[in-house]
């Protein structure tokens, strides 16, 4: 199915040379990403974990700084533009936008998406874990265990839903996947959106997470499905605001809501890389094939004015 599209990337200066022009937004990728990570790293020992008040104040107010100030400078002092890179109006009016049939459109989306993928994966645990190959398991679920008080989730909560999601998405999907959509093709941009989102992430799974082995490889994955699910459901939609409820409900979601198996044995190392590697992929090529396979569905729920026209 091809969409005539109705909201075409912003961007209105002349891109005169298409690898420079790449470079360029990598370049900015580059800058806000290592901006970051060193901040994270340089604090590690001083702010507490992400479920804590003071990491969730930070992130209100120096993520949207860090990423979206090189975006926005960029934008304006250097290609010229005006307005913003991304557009978060469809029709260029809050009142006409942002209805009542918007944040239930946006709600059943990433309500829909997270549920379905969250059930994968318990199912595919409860699977591999109850094999026996890892010997009697016992299965707990938590509630709120990433936080240490009531306070501290509300503030989380209201962090991943208005700055982490909104800002993540309006960075990685609205403006570098729309923006190398201008010079390559569409699965061109999702792709390398999608890895770009990926790779941000290893400076800190590493050096401050200290996230190593097979579960380093299979973070990677899973950030990197994520990366192409939003990034093909963005296209579909053209809706920013798809991606940024979806992208806040799920971190909202695990972060409420999280399982833990005890097991009595360890399989050999080389077979169980094996399995969850196999498994992250699995996960993610399911979900991603039925983004695609409901994406008739998808793009007329999530653009909330006008039909798809196809061709």
């Amino acid at each position: 199915m091809e969409l005539v599209d109705e909201f075409p990337p912003v961007g209105e200066s002349e891109i005169e040379d298409s690898q420079k022009f790449i470079v360029e937004l990598l370049g900015v990728v580059l800058a806000s990403t290592l901006t970051w990570a060193l901040f994270r790293i340089a604090t590690s020992g001083i702010i507490d974990d992400p479920g804590s008040i003071s990491f969730n104040l930070s992130y209100m107010v120096l993520a949207p700084v860090v990423f979206l100030g090189p975006m926005m400078y960029y934008w304006t002092k250097h290609r010229g533009e005006e307005g913003l890179p991304v557009r978060i109006l469809l029709d260029g009016s809050p009142q006409e936008t942002f209805t009542q049939r918007f944040f239930l459109s946006m709600a059943a989306i990433g309500f829909s998406i997270t549920l379905f993928h969250l059930l994968l994966e318990l199912i595919s645990q409860l699977i591999i874990l109850n094999s026996g190959i890892y010997g009697d398991t016992e299965f707990n679920l938590s509630w709120m265990e990433k936080t240490n008080s009531f306070v501290a989730y509300i503030v989380l909560v209201i962090t991943q839903l208005t700055v982490v999601a909104t800002v993540e998405e309006i960075f990685f999907r609205g403006f570098v996947q729309d923006q190398l959509s201008r010079v390559l093709q569409t699965w061109q941009s999702v792709l390398i959106s999608a890895g770009v989102f990926a790779m941000t992430h290893l400076p800190i799974a590493i050096f401050v997470l200290e996230i190593e082995g097979y579960q380093l490889i299979t973070s990677l994955i899973n950030w990197f499905g994520y990366g192409l699910m939003a990034g093909y459901l963005y296209h579909i939609t053209r809706n920013i605001w798809v991606v940024v409820f979806w992208h806040g409900i799920w971190n909202v979601t695990v972060s409420t809501v999280s399982w833990s198996f005890m097991v009595m044995k360890f399989p050999n190392p080389e077979f169980e890389s094996f399995v969850w590697i196999l498994q992250a992929v699995s996960i993610n090529a399911i979900v991603i094939a039925s983004i695609f396979m409901m994406r008739d569905y998808l793009s007329r729920f999530g653009r909330l004015q006008g039909d798809v026209v196809e061709s």
